[in-house]
């Protein structure tokens, strides 16, 4: 049955390939030129530099560039400048703070600036800058959560200094992840001129259409070899056929188009921390609570019951689905954190466990008694909706997958496909095919924690353990990064209880994908570090060594 889908779920695909290539070559067709620049000689030994590309990596213009609206964490790379980086190797380096000092109760944390940073208006980036921008973002707390920070304060020297209330583990991420603004020029309306420090700069934005960047001259940093980068804002049927037409220079890719040829192009293939599961809500129906700021109804009586989590857990086969709907692009998961410091190894299952899970199942009280191959219990049978992007074809796959190997643990799942916005309304009384996965652990707080609940679309499972908010809390106001992990596993699972599958599972982890790319096979893009969630941006933090062979 899985192989019948994945033949089907293929079919699909090159039908609607087709059709996207065949519209992309009608609108280019009608235009008087490509979005491509030709960077080609009439003589083959031609040394001309291209300093252009165009790129189809996704819709990767949420937040507008604005930090405040969520221009931040893995996406601020290109545009803007943060206190810290992240290398290759994932260490954690200076970028407008030429070092950092921690007190030795964690709690002061100091930052010499560098003297040459300039925005892209050639105004220089000062302490003030940054004061303004921690203090604009924690007022506003709802993409960053600065509640801990006491005060941000200039120093002699060009520095800032940093005072929080308590040891805050997970602050070392944030310094990465909060990009500067112009204190002098932030406003309402930053969307439609941002200004920033990083090596590009935004010189036109055609909503849902294109973005495009032009080097910033007053970049502090390694000069790019590209000048000019063109983000056309496409799905993934029309960035494939982007690419075979030859209008991009570098597309993402989902799993089910990578084995496409196309001239001139390679597949670029990395690893990532970028999970895949279905969040599960973990409260019996009839309850109200917020969504991004709205009220939305809660609750569901048959995945708030831990039997048919666990199950799911354990009798799910993370292979097939990889198989299936990600056509081996990828790696089993069983956390948000797979191999990484924090991860518990302990929750490790053997999975594609009928037998185990129907155990499970039946010792929870679901038993099949009109033989119709669906569970009940007090009459309610095993039912539930599963919701997924419909513009993601990844998350489109995964979800058909597993709702057709749920049938064998007499579960059935209907799946629906709906906007984000539609999603998140009704996320809370049904599952969701749900993502993450970052270079850091801030994800497992905010997606577990009970303190998170109601707070954006932090954990949406609505779920609740005691035991899980104690060991959250130490891990989050740790000292040392090694106490942290400590209390970041235990949270995962003690021995007797735990947020992860074998625990009360209120997000059954399952696949880490592969970021995939079609990228030009002269296109070099330098020593790539795991990858994070979301691969619109994972590319992007080494643009400056990227290179171009003619």
């Amino acid at each position: 049955m899985e192989e019948n889908r994945k033949k089907f779920i293929k079919k699909w695909n090159l039908s609607h390939l087709a059709l996207a290539l065949s519209l992309l070559l009608l609108l280019t067709g009608c235009t008087t030129s490509s979005p491509v620049s030709d960077n080609s000689s009439s003589s083959p030994n031609s040394t001309t530099v291209k300093e252009d590309l165009v790129l189809a990596v996704g819709k990767m213009d949420g937040g507008q560039f604005d930090p405040k609206k969520g221009w931040g964490m893995t996406q601020i790379r290109l545009t803007h400048s943060s206190l810290l980086a992240i290398d290759s190797d994932l260490n954690f380096i200076g970028d407008l703070a030429k070092s950092y000092k921690i007190s030795d109760d964690g709690l002061t944390w100091t930052f010499p600036l560098r003297d040459d940073a300039k925005f892209s208006n050639g105004e220089p980036v000062t302490p003030e800058d940054v004061k303004f921008t921690y203090e604009m973002l924690k007022k506003d707390g709802i993409k960053f959560d600065l509640t801990f920070v006491k005060s941000v304060e200039v120093a002699a020297g060009n520095t800032i200094v940093i005072t929080i209330n308590k040891p805050r583990s997970t602050f070392v991420s944030q310094l990465t992840e909060i990009g500067i603004v112009p204190k002098a020029h932030y406003n309402d309306i930053y969307s439609k001129n941002p200004i920033g420090s990083g090596p590009y700069k935004v010189v036109q934005y055609d909503d849902g259409q294109q973005v495009i960047m032009e080097y910033n001259s007053y970049w502090y940093g390694k000069k790019p070899q590209f000048k000019k980068l063109t983000f056309l804002l496409l799905q993934e049927d029309a960035a494939l056929a982007a690419a075979k037409a030859g209008k991009a220079d570098i597309v993402y890719v989902p799993p089910t188009f990578a084995k496409q040829k196309v001239d001139g192009m390679t597949l670029r293939a990395y690893e990532s921390i970028d999970s895949r599961g279905i969040m599960l809500p973990t409260q019996p129906s009839g309850g109200k609570g917020m969504t991004n700021g709205k009220e939305v109804k809660t609750g569901n009586d048959v995945t708030s019951d831990v039997a048919i989590r666990k199950a799911l857990n354990i009798g799910l086969n993370r292979q097939k689905l990889l198989d299936v709907a990600l056509d081996g692009y990828g790696k089993n998961a069983y956390c948000l954190c797979d191999n990484l410091p924090w991860f518990n190894e302990k929750t490790v299952v053997k999975d594609g466990d009928i037998q185990g899970a129907k155990k499970i199942l039946e010792g929870g009280g679901w038993v099949d008694t009109n033989k119709d191959g669906i569970l009940e219990k007090e009459g309610r049978k095993a039912e539930f909706d599963l919701y997924f992007s419909s513009n993601d074809q990844l998350r489109s796959d995964l979800s058909l997958a597993l709702a057709d190997q749920a049938t064998e643990l007499g579960i059935k799942i209907n799946t629906i496909g709906a906007t984000w916005d539609e999603i998140y309304l009704k996320g809370k009384t049904a599952a969701v095919t749900w993502g993450g996965g970052r270079h850091h652990p801030y994800q497992l707080y905010t997606m577990n924690a009970s303190s998170e609940i109601d707070k954006g679309i932090n954990n949406m499972a609505n779920y609740r353990n005691p035991k899980v908010d104690e060991y959250l809390n130490q891990a989050l106001t740790a000292s040392t990064q090694e106490e942290a992990n400590k209390y970041w596993k235990l949270a995962q699972w003690d021995g007797q209880t735990g947020f992860s599958g074998i625990g009360d599972a209120p997000i059954v982890w399952l696949l880490r994908v592969d970021h995939l790319y079609l990228a030009n096979e002269k296109l070099g893009l330098g020593k790539q570090p795991i990858h994070s969630h979301g691969h619109e941006w994972a590319l992007f933090g080494n643009i400056t060594e990227w290179t171009w062979k003619n």
